[in-house]
C-alpha cells in the first residue's frame, strides 16, 4: 500500500511539474500552424526594404504584382523584388545571394507555393529609377 501511494504521489508530482513547464519552442509546432512572417523571412535573407514614400514609388508599387517574388535584370545582374502593398507599403530588393538565402530558408521551413519562386518581371514603362540607383 505504501509503495502504491508513493507511486501515485510521484505520478501526481510529475503531472503537476509537467503542467508548469513552458510551452515547446516555436519550431516545435508543425509548419502549417506557424504564421509565415514574409517581412522577417526577406530581411533575414538579406533583402533591403524600400518604402513607397513618394508619389512615384507609390505608383510603381501599385503596378507590381503583390506578394510575389519577381526577378528583373539590371546590367545583366538579377535583382529580386517582392512588393508588399498591404503590410508595409514597400518593395523588398535583393541580389542573388539574398535570393539564395531566401530559397534556403523557405526550403528549411517547408513552405510551398508560387509566391516563394521568382518569376521574371519586365514591364515596359516601369519607373525603376523611383527606387534609387543603388539596388
Amino acid at each position: 500500500m505504501a509503495k502504491m501511494r508513493s507511486t501515485l504521489t510521484a505520478l501526481a508530482l510529475g503531472v503537476a511539474v509537467a503542467g508548469c513547464a513552458p510551452p515547446p519552442p516555436y519550431s516545435a509546432y508543425p509548419m502549417q500552424h506557424q504564421p509565415v512572417r514574409q517581412d522577417r523571412l526577406l530581411t533575414d535573407a538579406g533583402f533591403n526594404v524600400r518604402p513607397a514614400d513618394s508619389p512615384r514609388r507609390a505608383a510603381q508599387l501599385q503596378r507590381l504584382p503583390p506578394h510575389r517574388m519577381l526577378v528583373r535584370y539590371r546590367n545583366e545582374r538579377p535583382i529580386y523584388l517582392y512588393a508588399d502593398p498591404d503590410a508595409c507599403r514597400c518593395v523588398y530588393f535583393g541580389n542573388e545571394r539574398a535570393y539564395q538565402n531566401y530559397r534556403r530558408m523557405v526550403s528549411e521551413q517547408n513552405l510551398v507555393g508560387d509566391q516563394y519562386m521568382a518569376g521574371r518581371y519586365d514591364e515596359p514603362g516601369s519607373d525603376w529609377d523611383a527606387w534609387g540607383s543603388d539596388w
